[in-house]
C-alpha cells in the first residue's frame, strides 16, 4: 500500500485535466468535480435522486439532497454551456417494489417527482440523453429526454467513437466496438492509509485496458485492446467500493485489467497503477 501524506499533493488550479497526451480536448475529468467533458458535452454517472429517503427507512435521517445536487450540476453545466447532456445510469435510487407499505410507497412518489423535476430544471441547459442503470425502472415515463437502454449508445468525435453505457449489464456489440470506453455503476473509490495505519477512502476514477483474451469469450470480432473509464458517482451519499482492495462490481469485472488501471483523484493526481496501491 503506498502511503498517501507525502504522496497526495493538489495540483495547480485548472478547469480540467487529461487522461491522454494527444486527445486533451476530447475526453477531460472536470478539476475536482465528478463530471466528464468529452468534447462540449458533460457526461455525469450515479446520481443516485432520493437515496436519503430510502435510508429514511431504515432509521437514518439525512436532509433532502435535491437542491445540493442540483446546484452541483448547473454550476457545471452554466461554465461549460454543452451541447448535450448524458446521464450514465442511476439517476433515480429507489427501486419500488409492491406490498411494501404505504411509507415506502410515499418514498417512491417523492422520488418520481424529484426526478422529473431535476430533469426538467436540467433540460433548460441542453439536450438531455439518458442511459438506464440498474436504479431506473420506468425512468422513460419521468422525461420527455432520449432514454437509451443498458447496453449503451457511442458518440463520434474527430474520426473516434466513444462508447457510453452504464456498467450493470453488458454493452452492446456496436458499443464495445468504440475506440473509448465509458462507464459508472460501480462508484469507484481508492484506500488510502497513512504512516500509522489510518485509513481514508477518496472517490476517483479509473482508466484502465480490457483484456482481449477474456473480451473474445463475448464479443467475438474483438481484434485490438480497448481502454475503458471508470466514472465516480455523482452523488456523494453514494459510498464507493475501493478499487484496490475490491476491484469493481458488474460484468466487466472480469474483462478489466484492473491491476494495471490508473487510479486519479478528482483533482487529477495520479496515484499509479492499482497494483501499486495494494498491500
Amino acid at each position: 500500500m503506498v502511503h498517501w501524506i507525502g504522496l497526495y499533493h493538489i495540483l495547480p488550479q485548472c478547469d480540467h485535466f487529461s487522461f491522454y497526451e494527444n486527445d486533451t480536448d476530447m475526453i477531460s475529468p472536470i478539476y475536482g468535480e465528478r463530471a466528464l467533458l468529452i468534447s462540449d458535452i458533460v457526461v455525469i454517472a450515479d446520481l443516485h435522486l432520493g437515496i436519503e429517503y430510502e435510508l429514511s427507512l431504515k432509521g437514518v435521517n439525512i436532509p433532502s439532497q435535491f437542491s445540493s445536487i442540483l446546484e452541483k450540476c448547473t454550476k457545471i453545466l452554466e461554465k461549460y454551456e454543452p451541447k448535450k447532456i448524458i446521464l450514465l445510469g442511476d439517476i433515480k435510487h429507489v427501486i419500488p417494489f409492491s406490498s411494501k407499505g404505504k411509507e415506502y410507497d410515499a418514498v417512491v412518489r417523492k422520488e418520481r417527482n424529484e426526478v422529473r423535476k431535476f430533469l426538467e430544471e436540467l433540460q433548460q441547459y441542453g439536450k438531455i440523453e439518458i442511459i438506464q442503470g440498474n436504479h431506473d425502472g420506468n425512468i422513460q415515463y419521468l422525461t420527455n429526454s432520449t432514454v437509451h437502454d443498458s447496453r449503451g449508445f457511442s458518440i463520434s468525435l474527430k474520426g473516434k467513437k466513444v462508447g457510453l453505457f452504464h456498467g450493470h449489464a453488458w454493452p452492446s456489440n456496436e458499443i464495445i466496438k468504440s475506440d473509448y470506453l465509458v462507464m459508472g455503476h460501480t462508484h469507484p473509490t481508492v484506500m488510502l492509509r497513512d504512516k500509522l495505519g489510518y485509513a481514508a477512502t477518496r472517490n476517483c476514477w479509473v482508466r484502465g485496458n480490457l483484456l482481449k483474451s477474456k473480451l473474445k469469450k463475448k464479443y467475438s470480432d474483438i481484434n485490438k485492446e480497448k481502454e475503458i473509464i471508470i466514472m465516480p458517482a455523482f452523488n456523494p451519499l453514494c459510498g464507493g467500493i475501493p478499487v484496490n482492495e475490491s476491484g469493481i462490481i458488474g460484468p466487466m469485472r472480469n474483462v478489466i485489467d484492473m491491476q494495471n488501471a490508473r487510479v486519479y483523484l478528482l483533482d487529477g493526481t495520479n496515484l499509479g497503477k492499482v497494483k501499486d496501491l495494494v498491500e
